[in-house]
């Protein structure tokens, strides 16, 4: 951030403390939790809020597409494997019960977000938020965003985000 005005998030409240530890661990080491993020309920049919899968699937360099994020990136990064396994996962969270709109799922590339929407829309209704979709825009990948749905245009939607995204929403 040299020399740009910033703020940093002091206080979150949508994370389970499991989950924010890593936040805190990585990148904000002065992050607080909110009251309410201690007494979540449990994720159905899983036995912990975070799981870690391990494969050994690589990501590929997606050249049509860049991050405006990632300062000098000529690509961005896709994985299939990831997207298919995304698409399974929630498959089973909604035979758990959960709406599409109680689901979002979160990647830090531009191109990893067009291969889950794309995964993902045979089988739910998708929205990518504004902030993603103008950042879309700017990597020059204009001809995916007739076929996206914004975010707080359609709230039974399964959303699917950049980080970035995200934590503007909080």
């Amino acid at each position: 951030m040299e020399g740009h005005p910033y703020r940093t998030l002091s206080k979150q409240h949508r994370m389970p403390p499991e989950v924010s530890a890593f936040v805190r661990y990585l990148t904000y080491p002065d992050l607080t939790d909110g009251p309410g993020t201690a007494s979540r309920p449990p994720i159905r049919g899983l036995q912990n809020k975070i799981v870690f899968i391990n494969h050994n699937h690589p990501e590929d360099d997606d050249s049509s597409l860049f991050d405006p994020k990632y300062i000098g990136a000529t690509t961005s990064k896709r994985n299939k494997f990831e997207a298919d396994m995304v698409v399974k996962i929630v498959k089973y969270l909604r035979q758990q019960g959960y709406s599409s709109s109680e689901i979002t799922v979160l990647t830090p590339y531009l191109g990893q977000l067009t291969e889950l929407r794309e995964a993902l829309e045979t089988s739910n209704e998708v929205a990518v938020g504004e902030r993603d979709v103008e950042e879309l825009m700017m990597a020059g990948f204009s001809e995916l965003l007739g076929k996206l749905n914004l975010s707080d245009q359609k709230d039974q939607s399964l959303k699917v985000a950049t980080i970035g995204e995200i934590l503007r929403l909080s």
